[in-house]
């Protein structure tokens, strides 16, 4: 019987939270978030998702994989966006640059713990440690993002936040 890869756990962990990962050749659309929304709050959307990561060692070997997978369960829309057609188009261009900003920092997992040396020789909680700081700088990143951007009111600064987050993932 073949052991499960990475990737093959990974997925498991996507379906079991019916999410999907962030793919260049799927854009989010409203239907994707099916979360009733709250009664109170400014936000008329909310983007939820997660990083998956996992790893393993064969001898010196390391390898890591880390997917941005979108939680639809989780996501949401209020009317007031969905009712009005400027707002609905800008409100999910805004979403969209959230989920595209975590593929970003799952790539920069990817790429920190290819070059993270003695990776091997490290702990599980050390390397859980490892990771939990590079979410904590993509949790700080996002925040930002919706501070600087007004949560996709201030268009000029939208922009600018999307034209970044996609020549990222170039």
């Amino acid at each position: 019987m073949r052991l499960p890869t990475l990737d093959d756990l990974l997925q498991q962990d996507v379906t079991a939270d019916s999410a999907f990962p962030w793919s260049a050749r799927r854009r989010l659309t409203w239907s994707d978030f099916r979360a009733r929304p709250p009664g109170d709050g400014d936000e008329v959307a909310k983007t939820a998702y997660t990083l998956f990561y996992a790893w393993k060692c064969r001898g010196d070997a390391f390898d890591f994989r880390a997917i941005a997978a979108f939680r639809p369960r989780q996501s949401w829309v209020k009317a007031i966006a969905l009712n009005d057609a400027v707002l609905r188009r800008s409100t999910l261009g805004h979403e969209q640059t959230h989920f595209d900003l975590a593929e970003a920092h799952a790539r920069r997992m990817r790429g920190y713990f290819r070059t993270l040396a003695g990776a091997c020789g490290k702990t599980d909680e050390e390397l859980r440690a490892l990771a939990g700081q590079l979410i904590q700088a993509e949790k700080a990143e996002q925040r930002r993002y919706d501070a600087e951007t007004d949560h996709g009111q201030r268009s000029e600064r939208q922009a600018a936040w999307t034209d970044e987050v996609a020549r990222r993932l170039q």
